[in-house]
């Protein structure tokens, strides 16, 4: 069965909660996209974030520039993760081919989902490496605009998160 959006925001919840209390890590400039991974492993962390957090009546993590945002990070200060996430990409194309597909990105949506939760429920490299895709594309979804992800504050207006707004002389205007 397909998880649910609520489903997987449960289960990064705490991913979301460090995001929101603890802010986002500091970049001095966002890499291009596509710097720390390959084309092809790009596509397979495309259509993994667009499993774990798929668009519906909402928008998913394709809307919301996950990949994109990963991508940067892995080029940057998350570099030391770079090699982790490139292995499970590796994996999860090879969990697929194994059960007849040709690639994760080819894969029927079921099959995608059931790679991804094998994986998960796995060996602790496979488990690892998905859990930091999780974390990761909440983070793209749900961490400030500023860094690369949550397009527009899409993903703030998702989850019901107003950011305040600074206002001058303690908000009181005067005229």
């Amino acid at each position: 069965m397909t998880p649910s959006r609520r489903h997987i925001l449960q289960l990064g919840a705490s991913s979301v909660l460090l995001i929101f209390v603890g802010g986002c890590r500091r970049r001095s400039e966002p890499a291009a996209p596509h710097h720390a991974l390959s084309y092809a492993e790009f596509v397979t962390l495309t259509a993994v974030c667009e499993r774990i957090l798929p668009r519906d009546d909402d928008p998913g993590a394709v809307d919301l520039g996950v990949p994109d945002y990963i991508d940067a990070a892995l080029a940057s200060d998350l570099d030391r993760w770079r090699d982790k996430v490139k292995r499970g990409l590796a994996d999860l194309d090879a969990a697929a081919r194994g059960r007849g597909e040709s690639s994760f990105v080819d894969a029927r949506p079921a099959v995608q989902d059931d790679v991804i939760a094998d994986m998960h429920m796995g060996r602790a490299d496979h488990a690892e490496a998905i859990q930091l895709i999780v974390s990761l594309t909440l983070e793209g979804a749900f961490g400030d605009p500023v860094y690369g992800g949550n397009i527009a504050g899409a993903g703030w207006i998702l989850v019901g998160f107003a950011p305040c707004e600074p206002h001058p002389m303690g908000g009181h205007h005067h005229g």
